[in-house]
Parts: structure tokens; C-alpha cells; sequence
């Protein structure tokens, strides 16, 4: 797989987007919790609703259940992340004697994914997530979009998405365009790449792509 002339066009299709999430390691790890199985017009709009009816996170973290269930309802399994959302500020705030997470920027990766990891509910794509928008580190997330653009590009990704599946994928990026994949390839995958009926007549990566042959676009 052609990997720096993936990352040269992808690049220059859509820049190096962000994709609403927030620089701060607190604020980018509950945004990240509540986009989790919904779209991201809900989940963008549910979190600055939330930070608009309750600007800090220890007001979060002592708000009654039911409250921070019905803020959270657009982005859906409001009471599934509501709890997760309200373990996580409780266990930060025992651990580090406040609500913030900026001590993780002088720690090594590993350390930064065996601390994120150990949090309430929090999975290895959401660490690294974290460590990506928020820390600023070489890591390529392999979420569904990043994993259906790179399985239809040729990458070794047989079958479902597990976690141990997308670790090997992930490893097999070179480090330098970690960061610049996975923000680029999320977009393509949103806007062209799209599952079940990529938009092929539109993909900037056709020439480079063993699924673009018999596809349909529209």
C-alpha cells in the first residue's frame, strides 16, 4: 500500500480537519464519550449544550443522574453515558485532586493509554483519540470509517472490527502519517468512502484502489 501518496492526496483534499474535537485532554475525552454509536451533528450538538448548561465539569460530575440523562438524549444512551461520563470525572478528580488531565502531556504514549485505559468505560480507540486531538501524538485511531477505507485500499483487515485487529492495522501505518491518516481518511470515509455505496466518481484515490474497479458511484 502506496501510503505516502494516500496521505499526499488525502491531504490535499481535506486538509488536516479536527473534527470538532476539543484541545483539551478532559474536554476531548467526555466529547469523545458521547459521540460513541451516534452521528455526529447529535453528539457535536449535545456537548456544546452541555457545556453551555453546565460550564465545568465539577458541576458535571455532581449533577443529579436524571438531569445530565435528559441534557445528554440527543446524542442517545443518554444514561449509559450520563453514569460513564460522571465515573470518569470522579475517578479523575480522586486521582489527580482536580478535574484535569493536563498532567498527561509530559507522560510517555504508554503511559498516557495505560492511564486513559483504566478510566471508567474507556476503550483503546478513545485513549488514543485523546492522545491524538488533545495530546498531539503520532497515533492513527482505527475506527469504523479508518478501517472501511483501508480495508477497500488493500490493507491485511479481514472480516469485523475488533480491537485487536485494529491495533495490527494501525501498526502497520507509518508513524509520521499516523495523525494525518486517521483525520483524513475519517473525513473520506464520511464525505466519499461511505458504507454501503461509496461515491467513487468523486474519490481522489481511484488510480490507488483495488476495490474501485465494478464499484458504483452514487
Amino acid at each position: 500500500m502506496n501510503f505516502v501518496e494516500i496521505e499526499r492526496r488525502l491531504r490535499a483534499a481535506y486538509g488536516q480537519p479536527r473534527h470538532y474535537n476539543p484541545a483539551d485532554p478532559l474536554d476531548d475525552l467526555i466529547f469523545l464519550v458521547l459521540s460513541r454509536m451516534t452521528q455526529e451533528v447529535k453528539y457535536v450538538r449535545t456537548y456544546r449544550a452541555l457545556r453551555t448548561e453546565m460550564p465545568s465539569w465539577g458541576v458535571v460530575k455532581d449533577a443529579p443522574t436524571g438531569e445530565l440523562e435528559t441534557l445528554l438524549q440527543d446524542a442517545g444512551l443518554a444514561l449509559t453515558k450520563s453514569r460513564q461520563i460522571q465515573a470518569i470525572l470522579r475517578e479523575i478528580e480522586s486521582r489527580e485532586g482536580g478535574l484535569d488531565l493536563t498532567r498527561l502531556r509530559g507522560l510517555p504514549d504508554d503511559e498516557v493509554e495505560r492511564y486513559l485505559t483504566s478510566l471508567p468505560g474507556v476503550a483503546r480507540k478513545t485513549a488514543r483519540c485523546v492522545m491524538l486531538y488533545a495530546l498531539e501524538r503520532d497515533v492513527c485511531p482505527v475506527d469504523t470509517h479508518v478501517w472501511r477505507v483501508m480495508k477497500r485500499l488493500g490493507a491485511e483487515c479481514d472480516g469485523a472490527w475488533s480491537p485487536a485487529k485494529s491495533q495490527r492495522l494501525e501498526e502497520t501505518v507509518p508513524v509520521p502519517m499516523r495523525a494525518s491518516l486517521h483525520v483524513t481518511l475519517v473525513a473520506h470515509g464520511r464525505a466519499v468512502c461511505r458504507a454501503p455505496r461509496p461515491l467513487c466518481g468523486e474519490c481522489v484515490l481511484t488510480e490507488l484502489c483495488p476495490s474501485f474497479e465494478g464499484s458504483s458511484s452514487g
